[in-house]
Formats: C-alpha cells, sequence, structure tokens
C-alpha cells in the first residue's frame, strides 16, 4: 500500500474523529441546554394565601376585573382554557382551565390557587406559570383578588381537552440565555413585597397608577414599549404609552377611550388585538380609562421610536 494512500485512510479517520468528537459535543450541550431549563421548569414553589375567603358581595366586580384585564384573552371567552401559542420549536403555551371542576375543589382551595398565581406565578402543581403576566397581576389588591375568585367560583364547569404546556429546544435554549427574562415570572416577582389591601379610588391618577401596572408587561416598567419578551418570535414591539412624540403625546382623552373601544388609532390604523388585548380593556369604565390615560400622561417621556422599539439588544 503506497504511502498516499495511507495518509488518506489516516486523514479520513482522523476527520471521522473530529465529526464525532464535534457531535459529542453539540449533544453535550444539548444536554446542559435541557437540564439547566428543565430544573427551572420543575421547580416547585409554596406560597401560602393571605388572604380571606371571598364575599359574594364582590361577584360584579369580579366579573369587570376578568373582563377588562384580558383574562378570556389567554383563558377563553368561557374561561374553560385555550392554547394561546402554538409556536414549535419555541413553545406551546395553554391557559389554564378557571373553571369549578366538575369533581369538586372546595372554593377556599381554588381561591388559595388563584392567589397564587396571580401573586406567584405558580400553577397548582407549584411549578412556574409559562407566559402568565403575574408580575403585573402580583399588583392587584386583596380585595381585587377575591372579587375574581369569586367570580370565577360561579361559572359553570366547563371540560375542554387540552394539551399540556410545553417549552420547545428554541424556547429552552432562550430561557437558559436569558432571553426570555419575563416568561417564567415567578423568577421576577419581588415575593416578599406586602400586597395592598384595596385599590385607590376609581377616577383618580392613584387609580390608574395601580391599574396601569398590568400594562408593564408588555410596554415596560417605563411605559416606553419596545420587545416583548414573551409574546414569541412573530409579536411585534409594545407601543410607547409615554407623553412623547414618539408615544401618546398628540393623544387626547378622548381618542385614548375611543382606541380601547374600538381597535384603532387616531389615525385610523388598526391596533392588533392578538396582542394588545384592547376589547378586553375596553370594557374598563370610563373613569377607569380617564385615570389611566391621566396617569400615562403624568409618567417621564421617553423617545423610542418603532425602528428603536424593534432592536433586540
Amino acid at each position: 500500500m503506497s504511502t498516499s494512500a495511507t495518509g488518506i485512510k489516516k486523514a479520513i479517520r482522523y476527520f471521522g474523529f473530529a465529526v464525532i468528537g464535534l457531535l459529542f459535543l453539540l449533544a453535550l450541550v444539548a444536554v446542559w441546554i435541557y437540564l439547566a431549563s428543565e430544573s427551572r421548569l420543575q421547580k416547585e414553589y409554596e406560597f401560602s394565601a393571605e388572604v380571606d375567603a371571598p364575599r359574594a358581595a364582590l361577584i360584579e366586580r369580579g366579573r369587570q376585573l376578568a373582563m377588562s384585564r384580558g383574562c378570556a384573552d389567554c383563558h377563553g371567552d368561557d374561561f374553560g382554557g385555550k392554547i394561546m401559542l402554538d409556536e414549535m420549536p419555541f413553545a406551546r403555551v395553554v391557559g389554564t382551565n378557571l373553571t369549578p371542576p366538575s369533581a369538586g375543589i372546595e372554593p377556599r382551595v381554588r381561591h388559595e390557587q388563584l392567589y397564587r398565581a396571580l401573586r406567584h406565578g405558580v400553577g397548582a402543581d407549584s411549578k412556574a406559570l409559562l407566559l402568565m403576566p403575574s408580575g403585573s397581576f402580583s399588583k392587584l389588591s386583596l380585595e381585587e383578588i377575591e372579587a375574581l375568585s369569586a367570580y370565577l367560583n360561579t361559572l359553570p364547569s366547563v371540560d375542554h381537552a387540552l394539551p399540556d404546556s410545553q417549552m420547545g429546544p428554541l424556547g429552552r435554549a432562550l430561557l437558559v440565555t436569558g432571553k426570555l427574562k419575563d416568561f417564567l415570572s415567578v423568577e421576577v416577582i419581588d415575593h416578599a413585597k406586602p400586597v395592598v389591601a384595596a385599590p385607590p379610588p376609581v377616577g383618580s391618577i392613584d387609580y390608574g397608577r395601580h391599574a396601569a401596572q398590568l400594562c408593564m408587561g408588555c410596554h415596560g416598567a417605563d411605559f416606553g414599549g419596545g420587545p416583548m419578551t414573551h409574546g414569541g418570535p412573530s409579536a411585534p414591539p409594545a407601543a410607547n404609552l409615554t407623553p412623547d412624540v414618539t408615544g401618546l403625546a398628540a393623544w387626547s382623552e378622548a381618542d385614548f377611550i375611543a382606541s380601547m373601544r374600538e381597535g384603532k388609532r387616531p389615525d385610523g390604523s388598526e391596533i392588533d388585538g392578538k396582542y394588545m388585548p384592547w376589547r378586553a380593556i375596553g370594557q374598563a369604565s370610563d373613569d377607569e380609562l380617564k385615570s389611566i390615560y391621566r396617569y400615562l400622561q403624568s409618567v417621564p417621556s421617553v423617545h423610542r421610536s418603532m425602528k428603536d422599539a424593534s432592536r433586540q439588544d
């Protein structure tokens, strides 16, 4: 056998070893990504509820809150749950069935489960809820949580056949690399922060501040908008809600209320209801919407164009 042929065989052998080594390394990385994400997804949290059993007088207030805070957008019009995001290999996220189970769970137990979901971002199995905006809902008052619980316990039982929520390989990789900061709200909530007993009076700027906290989940803590980290790869950037020329500076109070009622901006362009729950928010009372508008007009301006808002860096 010639020296040349022997050299070629050795080269092929070494190339094969290199390919096998590379595949082994990639397999190790894939296993690490899975294990690193799985430990966070399967971690169980224990939180005790700090609220009293709901009162029947709060049921109507609970209905209004459930409608205006967008619960149906993720949990279905009958609150029986629905697939809210199905973008594999990113993730499949299923909104939980919020109706009373036909088998029957004590209202007190359901109340505690709802409290933990809203206040801490964990499900009935004590594991992290995916894409649950508990970072915003955790700021609800005890009175509002009790009202929601009271209303949900009056709903007829619904039994939909729904798949489980699941993180795909792309979603897991983004999770462990810190690109989905709000996807597991249980990890970012200040669990030690006291919950307020009751909201400020409706119509006041203070109430607007309280209600607008729900907007932070998409529009940011400064309400300046930007990329949504939890809406999936196809989610558009959230709008700037501050009184800047790139935000709501030119919007009147009537413009703001009309946009929430009709789903159109003052220039006539459509608001995408898939990502901005204007139909739900539009069910809030005029006084509530006025409070939110007045508060948003009082926050510091943030200059952020849609081009800037689209950047992911």
